[in-house]
């Protein structure tokens, strides 16, 4: 859980804080920029923490159980099963994400990744590991 002060701000103060955020995010076209944006201003911990969010529901798509999610993202499986409640509740965020990988053509590269991960967690398991599974 990311940290968040103990000194609130005013709702009227917190409001624009953030409509200033998703105007920049909304604004920034370039993908090059978006990247050095994030880079910026995110911690390499957050980033993956956001990308395994994102896995999540691409794995919950698929139709997997929160057991196998967590071991497949070394996530807990309170995680797997928070981002399902996550994704019932505000589904048309990550839907809009999922079509943006679609368009891309990026989801079944993302797909393949994930079913890849999935098998090399399994032989982990197992105790075989093959070096240089995921390169």
């Amino acid at each position: 859980m990311p940290h968040v002060s103990r000194n609130k701000l005013s709702k009227k103060a917190e409001a624009k804080l953030i409509d200033s955020f998703n105007q920049v995010l909304t604004h920034i076209t370039r993908g090059d920029e978006m990247v050095s944006f994030l880079d910026s201003l995110l911690t390499p911990t957050e980033k993956i923490m956001l990308a395994k969010r994102l896995a999540i529901i691409v794995l919950i798509e698929e139709g997997l159980p929160d057991s196998q999610i967590s071991s497949i993202l070394n996530v807990t499986r309170m995680t797997a099963s928070k981002m399902q409640l996550f994704y019932e509740a505000r589904g048309s965020g990550f839907k809009i994400g999922l079509k943006k990988l679609e368009e891309l053509n990026r989801m079944e590269s993302f797909k393949k990744f994930l079913i890849s991960l999935a098998k090399y967690s399994v032989r982990a398991a197992g105790g075989y590991v093959k070096p240089g599974i995921l390169d």
